[in-house]
C-alpha cells in the first residue's frame, strides 16, 4: 500500500546519529553494535537520500542530538548496563566530535537542532513546542538506535497526538534481530516503509 504525505504538516526527524553512536571509531558504537550495523546495512546512506528528497520538497528536518547535561532531568536512573555505559556525561557532549553529527547526515544551516538528555526526543528539549508551532502532526522516524530513541520517541509521539512513519531502512539496533523486534512492535502504531516509498511519496 503506497504511503500518503501531507508534506504541509510532516517532519522528519534525525535521531541521535552522532559520532560517538554511529562512527567506527567509536568505542562506545563498536561496544554496542550500532557502527557495525550502519556499515552492513547502508543506513546512513538511505537516511542522507530521505533527508535530501525532504529537503527539496520542503518537509523539515529536524536534528535531536543528545546531551546528557542538556535539559531538565529531576533524576538520571541508574540500573541496567546502558545507564553504567554513559555515566559521567562524557558521551555525546556537546562541543566534542563524539557529540556531532555524522558527517554524512550533518544538519544544513537553518535546520533545527534540538537537545535532549535521555531516550524520547521530546524529554526537555523543546520538540514539541518546535512541532506545534509548524503545524506538524506528522512524523518520520529515523535515527539510532530502533530499540531505543526510535522506539521511545515513536510511544510518546502517540501519547501526544502525532502519527508517524518509519522509516525502516533509516534506523538500525545493535543486531538486525534487535532491529526487526522493534520494527514489529511499533507496526501496529506507525506506517513502516523504506526510504525510497516514502520519497517516492514526497514528489
Amino acid at each position: 500500500m503506497a504511503i500518503s504525505i501531507d508534506k504541509s504538516k510532516t517532519a522528519l526527524l534525525v535521531m541521535d546519529v552522532q559520532n560517538d553512536i554511529t562512527h567506527i571509531d567509536s568505542p562506545m558504537a563498536r561496544q554496542l553494535g550500532f557502527a557495525q550495523m550502519i556499515q552492513q546495512t547502508g543506513m546512513l546512506n538511505n537516511l542522507r537520500r530521505l533527508m535530501d528528497a525532504c529537503r527539496a520538497n520542503g518537509v523539515p528536518v529536524v536534528h535531536v542530538l543528545i546531551d546528557l547535561e542538556g535539559g531538565v532531568q529531576p533524576r538520571w536512573p541508574h540500573r541496567g548496563g546502558f545507564f553504567e555505559l554513559v555515566s559521567g556525561g562524557k558521551v555525546c557532549k556537546r562541543g566534542t566530535w563524539g557529540g556531532e553529527a555524522a558527517e554524512l547526515v550533518k544538519p544544513l544551516p537553518g535546520e533545527a537542532i534540538v537537545y535532549k538528555c535521555i531516550f524520547s526526543a521530546f524529554v526537555s528539549s523543546g520538540l514539541q513546542e518546535l512541532l506545534d508551532a509548524q503545524g506538524i502532526t506528522d512524523l518520520i522516524l529515523s535515527g539510532v538506535s530502533t530499540d531505543a530513541v526510535v522506539e521511545s520517541t515513536a510511544w510518546d509521539a502517540n501519547d501526544r497526538g502525532y502519527s508517524n512513519i518509519l522509516a525502516e531502512n533509516c534506523c538500525i539496533a545493535g543486531s538486525q534481530e534487535a532491529h526487526d523486534i522493534s520494527v514489529q512492535r511499533m507496526a501496529g502504531r506507525c506506517d513502516v516503509a523504506k526510504a525510497d516509498e516514502i520519497i517516492a511519496a514526497l514528489a
